[in-house]
């Protein structure tokens, strides 16, 4: 048997913010000052055809969401958001913020070839592209207001899933309560999802920006697309929901884009990201620009539909094992008269 430690520890710094809304009132990013916002500590070990994962994780109070009845990572992934006229109850699953230190990732998988592997333990869901981009591993501070709304991280669960070379693919079932979550799953559940993915050219991956100047893919140019669909059941009405993903990768050159919608009931949400970036530094410095649009409730007006942009840069060390992030972020409603609300992130991270 063989093991691997693995690790993460997040200082976020920031400094101003600016507009009607607090920087960390709405999808859990860190609030002014200075904040541990996350460390974790776990190990990979193998054997042969087995593999298991065990991490626990410490996050700062901000970074699982000021309002947790309306912030689906934190309440478990569907329930039906604050501004929503649908008479559906709250599923049972307020309040299931997880705090102290708790177990994030622990599964067991069985894969005796990369076409093929089962896993079980509480694993990261397979919904869309953003979301299966490690927090460690992220081009900017701050995931996509699309990213936080509209798709869960981690879920105890099952899956099965595999590379066939063009084509990826992942199924599995999950609770929708997070593991350690104060609320149960009674009347809830399953989540089940389906993601597919080509990669017609050649390989990109999850965090295509990581791939190193010496691959020997490294100057082709490269594309995937990804198809996610969804059901999950609910006391009421179900949901269900699909999501389209695309990169576009050659050199130092890396254009993400995603666009994901969810119905339940009458209730519609709608939104999408676009993340065009360039290493200026081959290896070392990136710069990357985010558009975002997200639609809380197709028709009516609600508090929760934005535009968003965003502009930051990451430095490398040599080993990619420290990065010190800088992004300014600034989101404003899709109608009425507020003046958008903006601020600067600045986070100096450790990965292993």
């Amino acid at each position: 048997m063989t093991w691997q430690p693995r690790a993460l520890v997040q200082t976020d710094l920031v400094p101003f913010h600016h507009g009607a809304d607090d920087a960390n009132s709405d999808d859990g990013q860190s609030p002014l000052g200075l904040t541990l916002r996350r460390a974790r500590l776990g190990a990979d070990f193998a054997s042969d055809a087995w593999r298991a994962r065990v991490v626990i994780s410490v996050e700062s109070t901000s970074a699982l969401g000021s309002e947790p009845q309306r912030d689906p990572v934190a309440v478990g992934a569907f329930g039906p958001p604050a501004s929503s006229s649908m008479n559906v109850p709250d599923v049972g699953l307020a309040e299931t913020r997880v705090t102290g230190a708790h177990v994030t990732e622990a599964f067991v998988a069985w894969s005796p070839g990369k076409a093929f592997g089962l896993w079980a333990g509480s694993l990261r869901v397979p919904l869309g592209l953003a979301r299966g981009v490690d927090e460690g591993d992220l081009r900017l501070p701050e995931r996509a207001r699309v990213t936080t709304r509209m798709t869960p991280d981690f879920r105890p669960g099952a899956k099965i899933a595999g590379d066939w070379g063009l084509l990826q693919y992942a199924l599995g079932a999950f609770t929708l309560a997070p593991l350690g979550a104060s609320a149960t799953n009674e009347g809830n559940g399953p989540l089940t999802v389906l993601r597919l993915s080509a990669e017609p050219v050649g390989p990109v991956g999850l965090a295509a920006h990581l791939r190193r100047s010496d691959d020997p893919w490294y100057g082709w140019w490269r594309f995937s697309v990804g198809l996610s669909l969804f059901h999950a059941r609910l006391p009421g009405t179900n949901e269900f929901g699909a999501g389209l993903d695309g990169q576009f990768q050659r050199g130092r050159f890396l254009t993400t884009g995603e666009m994901l919608w969810s119905h339940r009931g009458t209730h519609d949400r709608v939104g999408l990201v676009v993340e065009p970036g360039v290493f200026v530094w081959r290896d070392r410095v990136e710069l990357v620009a985010r558009a975002e649009w997200f639609n809380d409730d197709v028709g009516p007006q609600s508090p929760l539909d934005i535009w968003g942009t965003g502009l930051g840069a990451t430095l490398y060390s040599a080993g990619r094992a420290a990065r010190i992030q800088g992004a300014y972020f600034l989101r404003a409603p899709l109608s009425g008269d507020t003046r958008p609300s903006g601020w600067a992130t600045v986070r100096l991270a450790f990965v292993l």
